[in-house]
């Protein structure tokens, strides 16, 4: 029991990998210890799961392999180094010498492969997967990778928009564009959101079944599960010292972020020229006001910055 206690942590993190098993698409996640491993595999439309330790694999490697004697840890190592790559590299990957078969409630992950040069066979004995489990594995990691990317849409259109009124700056103050290709109209963030939802949703959801992880979301989801379990660790342990009543760093340091967030996403120079009179000077660095002031020397002889 201590083996799959040690594992539950590194599992929850890791991430979902596509791959097909026969002509079937699915999304695997697993997790090896040297003598234990759990795995879930879903369709899209059941999830099942499996946990082995080390008594039950020994047992299972001697029922399927009569004439293979070889210590656990090596049938693990073995069967993780088969899944290993796919793990890793994501993509939707044929898993080669695999074949499934499903029954009821049941999915069955037949294996056939070669071990120290003696055949190796072995049968994941995969069960429907309870509610619970399906909400912490993949339901709400992928509710917190919307809001995750949905914050991170917004943090870069306030970028656009405080990058126009840069712009409208330098134009104002008489600096030239010196290739016309490199002119861009003032971003309108509703404009791109609607055109966004009428022109390029359907390609962006039109991926096929088994396919959906690519490497850029499987580090999300790894990042988000991490920072969770951080999250939840630290509460609990505030909770047991008495001080929940009282906000973190962490908490204090998020409602600055939030305030200085408000400050940012004020109306732009773009949408009202007054702006720049009174724009807070954190928004700026040291660095970028010095920049300003060698682009005024420039503006006197009215040469172009963005050559």
């Amino acid at each position: 029991m201590a083996e799959l206690e040690r594992l539950a942590d590194d599992f929850l993190a890791q991430p979902w990998s596509s791959v097909i098993i026969g002509n079937s698409p699915f999304l695997l996640k697993a997790s090896f210890s040297d003598a234990a491993y759990r795995l879930m595999l879903t369709d899209l439309n059941s999830v099942w799961w499996e946990e082995v330790n080390s008594d039950d694999l020994r047992q299972r490697a001697q029922e399927l392999n009569k004439r293979l004697k070889a210590p656990v840890t090596a049938l693990c190592r073995h069967l993780f180094r088969l899944l290993e790559p796919l793990l890793q590299t994501g993509g939707s990957r044929l898993l080669p010498g695999f074949k499934c078969e499903r029954a009821c409630n049941q999915l069955t992950v037949n294996l056939r492969s070669e071990l120290s040069g003696v055949p190796f066979y072995w049968a994941f004995h995969c069960t429907e997967a309870p509610l619970s489990m399906v909400s912490r594995h993949m339901i709400c990691p992928l509710l917190n990778m919307t809001q995750a990317l949905h914050r991170q849409t917004c943090d870069l259109m306030v970028l656009l928009e405080r990058k126009d009124a840069e712009i409208l700056e330098y134009r104002e103050s008489g600096a030239m564009l010196t290739r016309d290709r490199l002119a861009t109209d003032i971003f309108n963030a509703e404009e791109f959101k609607e055109r966004f939802l009428s022109e390029s949703l359907t390609e962006a959801i039109s991926v096929p079944e088994g396919g959906t992880f690519n490497p850029e979301l499987q580090r999300l989801y790894s990042t988000v599960i991490q920072v969770k379990s951080s999250r939840e660790r630290r509460y609990s342990s505030g909770q047991d010292d008495g001080q929940n009543d009282h906000p973190s760093h962490e908490q204090g340091q998020e409602v600055a972020d939030a305030e200085i967030k408000k400050e940012e996403i004020a109306p732009t120079a773009v949408e009202n020229p007054n702006v720049k009179k009174k724009a807070p000077r954190n928004l700026y660095t040291p660095a970028a006001k010095s920049n300003s002031r060698r682009c005024t020397v420039k503006q006197k002889k009215k040469k172009g910055i963005f050559s």
